[in-house]
């Protein structure tokens, strides 16, 4: 099949992104994907040839809803409830009671979640605090949610979910928090709040200094898309909007210390975890 995009400008796209997001395309597992979207986008725009999208992206955009849109049509997002559910475990277990103990009783304990996909890490985080109870008790909790993708953070906004994004909820937890439907499973009305849901762009620096300072940050499964200049980048903003003792969990495929020096990796319960 013939594309609009060819592999010269697909050269040129990639460099394009990488720049703006920092997400680097592999030409053998991404030019199918991304010919096929400007091959849509050009179609919807009545641009008969890649230079006009090109332009457009590039000099026409002033307000980044081309980019977003370019953005939501080629990230990947899949995820589901409690993945890799020993890391909030420990949270509960360890890094909250940790925090909790050190921090001035007024100040609330801030966690944020990036990327947060369609909700369903920064949710399974709610309910094993909510569940867990002691230390939310004590103290205020804030979960902040971030995405590049704005559909997902709408869809994480509706906190609806199918039968494979709550499989692995435990049935108990399942039927308190959740209502069955037609649909699948929607989030019960008083946990849909708990979370501050914003698209935002983790090597945007404006953006990411609005976010506030974090005691805790998961950002799992994220820097596998970038190359190794970009790894530091967002790591070492990440440790930047840390708090003094704070942590950092990244996805099992991931070494903090593969990437940067500056956190200390602590081992619990056979989970790594990286402090400030």
């Amino acid at each position: 099949m013939a594309y609009l995009l060819s592999k010269e400008n697909f050269a040129k796209m990639s460099e394009f992104i990488y720049r703006k997001s920092g997400i680097f395309l592999e030409e053998d597992k991404h030019f199918e994907k991304l010919a096929k979207y400007i091959d849509s986008r050009c179609g919807a725009l009545s641009f008969d040839n890649f230079r006009k999208y090109f332009f457009k992206l590039r000099f026409e955009d002033k307000d980044g809803e081309e980019f977003q849109a370019l953005m939501n049509g080629i990230t990947v997002n899949e995820t589901y409830f409690f993945r890799e559910k020993d890391q909030f475990e420990v949270l509960v277990n360890t890094i909250l009671p940790e925090l909790h103990r050190a921090m001035p009783a007024s100040k609330p304990i801030r966690i944020l979640s990036s990327p947060c996909s369609t909700g369903e890490e920064p949710y399974s985080i709610v309910l094993h605090i909510v569940e867990e109870g002691k230390v939310v008790e004590q103290r205020d909790i804030e979960v902040v949610g971030i995405d590049i993708d704005s559909t997902v953070i709408k869809k994480a906004q509706i906190a609806k979910y199918s039968d494979r994004s709550i499989h692995a909820i435990p049935k108990n937890i399942l039927s308190k928090w959740f209502t069955k439907n037609t649909m699948g499973y929607e989030l019960s009305k008083d946990l849909q709040g708990s979370v501050d849901l914003q698209v935002a762009n983790v090597f945007d620096k404006a953006q990411m200094r609005k976010l506030g300072k974090f005691d805790v940050i998961f950002s799992r499964n994220m820097l596998i898309y970038f190359d190794d200049a970009s790894r530091k980048e967002v790591a070492m903003t990440f440790y930047d909007m840390l708090n003094p003792g704070g942590f950092v969990l990244l996805g099992h495929a991931e070494y903090m210390s593969r990437i940067v020096s500056v956190f200390k990796a602590r081992k619990i319960d056979n989970t790594l975890i990286y402090q400030k």
